[in-house]
């Protein structure tokens, strides 16, 4: 019998409610890091308009049940996911074996806001691996 183990995929998520926010999205990372994320609650669909750097995103449905992972969203192009509840952008090239994982379940643990670049963040993502 194996046990199970809970696993932090982002320490460090940005969740992206408002219309300005969903709009620019990761443009202004400068340098995005493999512990960053930005959650679309409520999305189906992104741009990657005026990024310069390809991104991977993950699409949830609404029982935050991975249903499909993308890599290399390339800047300048429209992705859209059917079925979608919310999505997960992050830097390219993400280590995580994320395709292994279609069909778990994602938790979101809320953060008191740890500053850094003066952006709080407001939920760490994690995963429970048996």
């Amino acid at each position: 019998m194996s046990e199970s183990r809970e696993v932090t995929l982002w320490p460090k998520v940005k969740e992206m409610k408002k219309f300005h926010q969903r709009l620019i999205g990761m443009m202004n990372e400068r340098q995005p890091t493999p512990d960053r994320a930005f959650w679309f609650p409520f999305c189906k669909s992104i741009h990657t308009w005026g990024m310069k750097e390809p991104i991977d995103v993950v699409a949830l449905d609404k029982d935050r049940i991975i249903i499909e992972v993308r890599r290399l969203i390339c800047p300048n192009e429209v992705a859209r996911f059917k079925g979608a509840y919310g999505l997960i952008e992050m830097a390219s090239g993400s280590f995580w074996p994320l395709e292994k994982w279609i069909g778990k379940k994602l938790k979101f643990v809320k953060a008191h806001g740890e500053r850094n670049e003066k952006k709080p963040y407001d939920c760490s993502i994690s995963i429970e691996l048996s």
